[in-house]
């Protein structure tokens, strides 16, 4: 069964049209990644601690609610890493006990043709090495690039989803 998921995120890529993944972190493929999670753990917007596009693919940090008896006291919060890469989701770690600020998957509203076009436009042929969305406050997301040099030196770039730069760090 194939859905649109996330809405905003699906109509995006559409109004972009063709592949904006030639060179640089796979973000036009958060949408599969994130319909192959849905599909994998029966949610229709599932919680997450992180998503990272990288060159070759997307990790995805669920996070999960542990419910320990009849009553349904929730003891805890977890975090299960997945790896969507060629087309195919798997599990990459182990549950494990997690806390961090949580979002939902429908959060995430990233232009990938234009996400990086100002980081583009500032730099001299940069490298970006990935792309990471966080929770926030209220669930929002918080989104991040890595650019490298040639020479060692690292960047980390706060984005808006329409690539916006909002702060740069020496990482």
């Amino acid at each position: 069964m194939t859905r649109a998921f996330p809405i905003a995120l699906v109509a995006v890529l559409v109004a972009c049209g063709g592949s904006p993944d030639l060179d640089g972190p796979l973000v036009g493929r958060i949408p599969d990644a994130l319909d192959a999670l849905a599909a994998e753990v029966g949610a229709d917007d599932p919680d997450l601690f992180e998503v990272v596009a990288d060159t070759t693919g997307v990790t995805l940090v669920l996070a999960e609610s542990e419910i320990e008896n009849d009553s349904g006291d929730v003891v805890g919060t977890f975090a299960t890493p997945y790896r969507w890469e060629g087309g195919e989701l798997t599990r990459v770690g182990e549950v494990s006990p997690a806390a961090g600020s949580v979002f939902r998957a429908s959060a995430i509203s990233i232009d990938p043709g234009r996400v990086f076009e100002r980081i583009r436009d500032e730099l001299d042929d940069p490298e970006i090495t990935d792309l990471v969305i966080q929770g926030g406050p209220d669930g929002s997301v918080v989104i991040d690039a890595s650019i490298v040099n040639d020479r060692g030196g690292r960047l980390l770039v706060l984005l808006g989803a329409d690539g916006t730069i909002l702060g740069v760090q020496a990482a």
